[in-house]
């Protein structure tokens, strides 16, 4: 076995130059820009420890509904606007403020009534908007029970129904109730569920993850579970 010793002037020098390269590479001043559509990608595990209530950033607008974020925006790896392929689905304006990007159609058109924003399992997930929980009922994919869907009605606004899916009971394992009056970033309504063993996301081209995300539709009432 070959035992290599470093001489201490050397392992000073070393240090010294790891210390400098470490500075440039992590300083903002050197960093490309993230492409269209990506926030901060990939998000560290410990972004989910200790997660702090989202600032009230909006995400997107339809006449009276304003749609903030619904996980801290720290840990958001990517927002993916897309159609919502449903009669009553509402097309939202996005926000300029809140890096995005928009998806085509199945007719190759660009669709905003729904969103999906990428932020890692486990994240806290926060109401996007301020109302009443109506209904909460489990999301199905391929048939098959995978978290939660929460159907909030805004308020003042009657005839919308906002739909959160892909999330599940938070870490206390409580569940708003129908009847709950939330509000945008800062009631709890659960956390982003792990779905990438039993899905893919198109939202995943845009992160350096599997691509896990809350999403959010807006409906005309009455609505139901999603597909």
């Amino acid at each position: 076995m070959l035992l290599t010793v470093v001489a201490p002037a050397v392992l000073v020098a070393a240090v010294i130059a790891a210390l400098v390269l470490a500075f440039y590479d992590g300083g903002s001043s050197g960093q490309a820009a993230s492409p269209p559509g990506q926030l901060a990608s990939p998000v560290t595990p410990s972004a989910v420890d200790g997660d702090p209530a989202p600032q009230r950033v909006v995400l997107a607008r339809a006449g009276q509904v304003a749609v903030v974020l619904p996980v801290a925006r720290r840990q958001v790896t990517a927002v993916l606007f897309h159609a919502v392929a449903e009669p009553g689905a509402i097309t939202m304006t996005p926000s300029s403020a809140v890096p995005h990007a928009v998806a085509a159609d199945d007719g190759g058109e660009p669709g905003t009534s729904g969103v999906d924003v990428g932020a890692p399992a486990g994240a806290t997930v926060y109401s996007p908007v301020d109302g009443v929980v109506t209904a909460v009922v489990p999301h199905r994919i391929a048939g098959r029970p995978e978290g939660l869907e929460i159907i909030i009605t805004p308020s003042d606004v009657p005839d919308a129904a906002v739909r959160v899916s892909h999330i599940e009971p938070g870490p206390d394992g409580i569940v708003p109730q129908v009847g709950t009056s939330v509000g945008a970033g800062r009631t709890v309504i659960g956390r982003v569920r792990d779905l990438s063993r039993v899905a893919t996301f198109d939202i995943a081209r845009y992160t350096n993850d599997a691509g896990n995300n809350v999403q959010v539709d807006l409906l005309r009432q009455p609505t139901g579970p999603g597909n």
